[in-house]
């Protein structure tokens, strides 16, 4: 019987450096003989293996020659099966130990790339079903596909040179051009001899509102890239798109105020040239005559309106000399008078709440907010940051529990009643015993959160009085980015028109986004489409043409094919009309003269 050899990991390396030297002392010996037998012992256990699977393959196909009744794709996959635990060198697990997580290969799967093109490349025909050529024992079975996810780098737009072949008459003059020219210059914006496409439409779109990328830095881009967009093509591209797609932003309008149920607002500062010119003006003018200035407004805002209806959200932005209280004002004048109140939630500022249609109105602001106060003084205050924070953590951490139990809006609210007002009260209490106890004083930085508190206690607490009423207003907080990252990128708008033609993509872009469609893609069919959409604009809603997309693509889904099947799985192409990006499955290997499979009809003009 083998003795045990104990031997550290650095004796080890010693040992390999005198093999090097061909110098091994007395005492390597026992050493290298113990390798060496452990090594034929695998070996010989390999071998082992691998004999027990030929004998267990040759008998299963001994006892299927005189003809069993199974299918030949099931006896493979039993064999397969059965076969399978013969060559793992550990033991099956038990019950008492948990498997081991599957591995990925990062944070995105590859079907999160929900648009890449698909390129199948398939195994020669004689390799499943065939002995392994590496081990001479085996066969080869279907395995799980391997996938690849190579992300290309491309220009935004792409150009293409349509050349049309022509004929001349020397006599009468008559040109004579190739078929084909109408449906190129009809499929978007432009000129006889340029046109941009609808997709590039819509890209241009979003990249320049919602991305906040200038004109004249997508004309430089891709200058070095060898297609010209100069910026002056780019504004009547733009422009000319949002006369297209204005029935489709009124019936946006038309939904959100008459279907609205709650309503979250707040404005940011913008800049347009015209109009701060204009206040100059006015300014200047009231000096001249001596008269003082104060009443001119100087601001310039630009307002979001987040509006939840019972079947979608819709986003709104107005840009110009207003306040978010007079927009508010302007929506409502046209909300039907049977509708109930509509609940309506803003940070605490006095413009917001100024409203000829308040009686409208369950107003209510941010607890958010509220807490933000509180937070700004923590290093001077830090007892009173604690209880406010451990308030807020309660109540938001009920807000998050009733989501999760899929709660009504008047379940909700009895459930904040019962668990986030004590809470509440909590908070109150503190900020009510520093008042009456003459704790702090109005000069000091704990009296604001302290008096917004208490202030605003009643429109604090309305999420538990009132069925509906959010929270905060940080899904507007963050909409609001869309602006300020345009301005951040072209500084103002020239004129009031180029504001409005930006309010109007910028809320079909955002509306789109909180809907979870896709922008361009959408963009796309719209003004593809923009003849019909005129006709009934509701028809291209993104919550309706999510819905259609969602239809298409389940009667439209693959079939995975069976496990036990030796054929690499075919291509199920699907070029949807509603996604302009996509293209069908490209098949390496395919045999040539194959046919090419036919586009889906999908649920256009005619849908």
């Amino acid at each position: 019987m083998a003795s045990r050899i104990d031997i550290t990991l650095e004796q080890l390396h010693h040992l390999q450096a005198r093999v090097d030297r061909q110098k091994l002392a007395e005492q390597d010996w026992p050493v290298v003989a113990g390798l060496v037998s452990m090594l034929i012992a695998r070996t010989e256990a390999r071998q082992d293996r691998l004999r027990a699977k030929a004998a267990q393959q040759a008998a299963q196909q001994q006892d299927k020659q005189p003809a069993s009744g199974s299918s030949p794709g099931t006896a493979d996959a039993a064999t397969e099966q059965s076969s399978e635990p013969a060559l793992d060198d550990t033991p099956p697990p038990t019950d008492s130990t948990e498997p081991d997580p599957p591995k990925g290969h990062g944070r995105n799967g590859a079907d999160a790339f929900a648009h890449a093109t698909t390129h199948l490349h398939c195994l020669a025909a004689s390799i499943i079903g065939a002995i392994c050529v590496l081990c001479g024992v085996g066969r080869v079975f279907a395995y799980r596909d391997k996938v690849i996810i190579r992300v290309v780098g491309q220009p935004l737009f792409r150009p293409e040179r349509h050349v049309f072949k022509q004929g001349h008459c020397r006599l009468c003059g008559a040109i004579f051009t190739a078929e084909g020219s109408e449906l190129v210059v009809r499929g978007g914006i432009g000129t006889s001899y340029i046109i941009y496409d609808w997709s590039a439409c819509a890209m241009l779109i979003v990249m320049h509102y919602f991305a906040g990328a200038p004109f004249k830095r997508l004309e430089a881009l891709h200058q070095g890239w060898g297609v010209p967009m100069p910026d002056a093509n780019q504004w009547r591209i733009v422009d000319e798109c949002d006369d297209l797609l204005a029935p489709l932003y009124r019936a946006l309008e038309r939904h959100a105020i008459r279907n609205a149920t709650t309503l979250r607002f707040d404005d940011t500062g913008s800049m347009i040239i015209e109009l701060r010119r204009q206040i100059h003006k006015e300014i200047q003018a009231l000096e001249s005559l001596g008269e003082p200035t104060r009443h001119v407004r100087t601001a310039i805002n630009a307002t979001c309106l987040y509006i939840e209806t019972g079947q979608a959200k819709v986003v709104l932005f107005f840009t110009g000399r207003h306040h978010a209280g007079e927009i508010v004002d302007r929506a409502l004048e046209h909300r039907r008078a049977s509708a109930g109140k509509l609940v309506a939630v803003s940070d605490a500022a006095s413009k917001n709440f100024s409203l000829d249609h308040a009686d409208e109105l369950e107003q209510a602001v941010c607890n958010a907010h509220c807490y933000l106060k509180f937070r700004a003084i923590k290093d001077q205050f830090p007892a009173e940051h604690t209880v406010a924070g451990e308030v807020y953590a309660a109540v938001f951490d009920n807000d998050d529990k009733a989501k999760a139990l899929g709660l009504d809006p008047h379940a909700r609210m009895l459930y904040h009643r019962e668990h986030s007002k004590p809470h509440m009260l909590r908070l109150f209490q503190m900020c009510k015993d520093k008042t009456d106890g003459n704790c702090v004083e109005p000069n000091s930085p704990l009296w604001e959160p302290v008096a917004f508190v208490i202030n605003q206690w009643p429109r604090l607490t309305k999420f538990y009085e009132v069925p509906g009423v959010p929270l905060d207003t940080n899904a507007v907080e963050q909409t609001l980015i869309i602006p300020v990252r345009y301005l951040a990128g072209s500084f103002a708008y020239k004129t009031q028109n180029g504001a409005d033609v930006g309010d109007h993509h910028m809320s079909l872009i955002a509306t789109a986004n909180a809907n979870g469609v896709e922008p361009v893609a959408w963009l796309t069919e719209c003004l593809r489409n923009h003849e019909d959409l005129a006709k009934r604009p509701e028809h291209y809603l993104p919550w309706v043409y999510r819905d259609r997309l969602e239809q298409i693509d389940s009667v439209a889904r693959p079939q995975a094919p069976a496990p036990s099947s030796t054929s690499p799985p075919s291509a199920q192409p699907i070029q949807h009309p509603l996604r302009p990006g996509t293209r069908p499955a490209r098949r390496y290997n395919s045999p040539p003269g194959a046919a090419e499979p036919q586009p889906m009809v999908g649920l256009g003009p005619d849908g």
